[in-house]
């Protein structure tokens, strides 16, 4: 019971983490991470033999994918971030122009 409430969770959280920006990247890879560890209950065969009495099952696959959403929606947020910051210390965005003549004129 616990294991399909969190299978659950995991894809809510999928789903809606990136309208959550930073919030939802650290919920969504919290969430992955509790579901490798409780989805004892749900694995099915065995894909990948890693050790004896180890391996990735299908459900691990799921942990997995979402670690990897985290991972891919955090870079692109931290660069975005990076671009605006990197932006605003050139100053670049700061004065909005009004009107295309504002620039000097070169005579």
């Amino acid at each position: 019971m616990v294991a399909a409430i969190v299978l659950a969770g995991l894809v809510v959280t999928a789903g809606v983490s990136g309208a959550f920006r930073m919030g939802g990247v650290v919920a969504l890879a919290a969430m992955s991470l509790l579901w490798l560890r409780v989805n004892g209950t749900m694995e099915g065969l065995v894909l990948v033999i890693l050790a004896r009495g180890h391996g990735i099952t299908g459900a691990d696959l799921a942990g997995f994918a979402g670690l990897a959403m985290a991972v891919c929606r955090g870079f692109v947020l931290f660069s975005q971030d990076r671009r605006v910051r990197q932006s605003a210390v050139r100053g670049r965005g700061t004065r909005p122009r009004t009107h295309r003549n504002d620039q000097p004129r070169s005579s």
